[in-house]
Order: C-alpha cells, then sequence, then structure tokens
C-alpha cells in the first residue's frame, strides 16, 4: 500500500511537470514572460523537474528569449542540445534560434548534425532543406527534401481533422464559384487536380517542396497559347490535402486555408507572383 502511495505521488508530480511545461511553451507563443517564468520556477521546485531537466531548460531559454537575452538563451538551446542527444526537437530548436540571429551557417551545421542521429525525423529534415534553400545550398536542399517525401508520401498526418475529400472538394467549388466572373471563365481550361500528397517529380524535378499546400504548373493565362505552351499541356493547379491538414488546428481553419491556397494558386495563373500575392494577403 505504502508503495502504492509513493507511486501515485510520483505520477501526480510528473503530471504537473508536464502541465506546467505545456502551460510555458503557450505563454511563450502568448509572449507572456512573467508567465513563462512561473512555470520555469514551478518545474525547477519538483523533483522529477530542477533546473537540470529538460522541460527547465526549454522554458529557461524562451524566458531568456523574450527578454532579449539572445546570447544566453543561445548558450541554453546549445547545452540542451549536447545534454539530450536523443531529442530532436532540441535539435530544432537550436536552428531555430540560429536562423532567428541571422546565423543560418551554424543552423545549417547543427541541423546536418541533426539529421546525421535522427535519420528518420521529417522535421529536422524539412528545416534543413529550408535553411539550405535559404543559403543557396541547392544540392542539400534536395536531398533534404527527398528524405521529407519518402518519410511522408505514405504517412497520413497523426492528427488529421479529416475533412472529408466531398467537403474538400465542395470548398473548392465554392472558392472558385465566388471568383469574378472574368476570371472564372479564365480558369476553363485549367485543370484542378486534388490530391493527398505531392507526387515525387515534386522534389526529383527540384520544382518545390514536400509540404506545400498547393502548387501551379503549367503556362499562365498570359502565355497559354503559345506554341511551348501547347505543348507542354494546359495548366494546372495542384491541392494537396495531407499538408493543408497538418497545418492547421480545426476544420475550420482547414476550409480557410484551402480557399487561401486555392486564391494562391489561381493567382499564379493569372499572372501574380509569390510579392505581389503576399501584397494582397494571400501568401
Amino acid at each position: 500500500m505504502q508503495r502504492s502511495k509513493r507511486l501515485n505521488r510520483r505520477m501526480l508530480r510528473q503530471r504537473a511537470l508536464m502541465t506546467h511545461f505545456h502551460l510555458g511553451l503557450n505563454a511563450y507563443d502568448a509572449g507572456d514572460l512573467r508567465q513563462v517564468q512561473r512555470h520555469r520556477a514551478a518545474i525547477g521546485m519538483l523533483p522529477e523537474g530542477g533546473p537540470g531537466s529538460l522541460e527547465f531548460m526549454a522554458l529557461d531559454w524562451r524566458a531568456r528569449w523574450l527578454e532579449d537575452r539572445h546570447e544566453e538563451a543561445l548558450a541554453v538551446a546549445e547545452a540542451i542540445a549536447r545534454s539530450f542527444p536523443d531529442d530532436p526537437d532540441g535539435v530544432l530548436e537550436l536552428a531555430h534560434i540560429l536562423s532567428d540571429m541571422e546565423r543560418p551557417r551554424e543552423a545549417l551545421t547543427a541541423l546536418l548534425d541533426g539529421t546525421g542521429k535522427h535519420e528518420d525525423d521529417a522535421d529536422l529534415w524539412y528545416e534543413l532543406g529550408l535553411v539550405a534553400e535559404g543559403l543557396e545550398e541547392w544540392d542539400i536542399r534536395k536531398q533534404a527534401f527527398q528524405a521529407v517525401w519518402q518519410l511522408e508520401h505514405e504517412l497520413e498526418p497523426v492528427q488529421r481533422l479529416y475533412l472529408s475529400e466531398d467537403r474538400f472538394i465542395e470548398t473548392v467549388e465554392a472558392t472558385i464559384e465566388r471568383l469574378p466572373p472574368v476570371a472564372r471563365r479564365a480558369l476553363g481550361n485549367v485543370a484542378i487536380i486534388v490530391e493527398d500528397y505531392p507526387e515525387a517529380w515534386i522534389v526529383d524535378e527540384d520544382v518545390a517542396d514536400p509540404r506545400i499546400l498547393g502548387l501551379f504548373d503549367g503556362p499562365d493565362r498570359a502565355t497559354e497559347h503559345s506554341v511551348n505552351a501547347v505543348l507542354d499541356g494546359p495548366a494546372r493547379i495542384y491541392l494537396y490535402r495531407w499538408n493543408i491538414e497538418r497545418s492547421c488546428a480545426s476544420e475550420e481553419e482547414a476550409i480557410e486555408q484551402v480557399e487561401i491556397t486555392v486564391l494562391h494558386e489561381v493567382g499564379h495563373y493569372l499572372g501574380l507572383d509569390e510579392e505581389a500575392l503576399h501584397f494582397i494577403g494571400l501568401g
């Protein structure tokens, strides 16, 4: 009986630790320094926590970052990566800090080391691809995005919203229907294709990254009647259900993201570049 009581107390303390940790993460996302400090202090006093625990250190660097003590935050993140080599999130957080501090070469090095130790972590590979892209390290970018594709192309999102295919298509059709008549008529020759996940050519031909929400492929409106455009075939808009669901936290958010993605790709067909789409709120 005494052993059972000790076990129950230990389980309660562990539950309290994780509660403070997640509340601290939420406070950091909200920019609430006082609450991050509060939950860090609570973890520091728990036997299962303490200043050397991963949870304490993870909130510690966040508190220091919100205090604009960026070098100290970086030092704590580096200590996490050294002390907890089996935790890929520590590597990812270190890379984010280095990128935010405009030290992308160091972020690249950290991610190369991280993907070497955690070859099955798609998030690390994806971040490596993004950092490599910013540095114009195209071979590393392609290798990283191909690794993401290999890890994810047959894997449904763990926490899918299960936006049904019918609901997804209804949202696409409703979005098209709300376009101005001249834009709707222009889309008559454009194929709109809904897929779960991008096909391999997306990364093999170095067109885009594997987590894109949509893709416009083919001639735009201004060039679709040229000789080369005719040979290439009709313009196509691809929409990727799993990637959209991975990027959203609710069914309502997913529906809104479908609408934005459709309008974004239609904008490309009509000749708008990324800068123009960002300017009008469709980035």
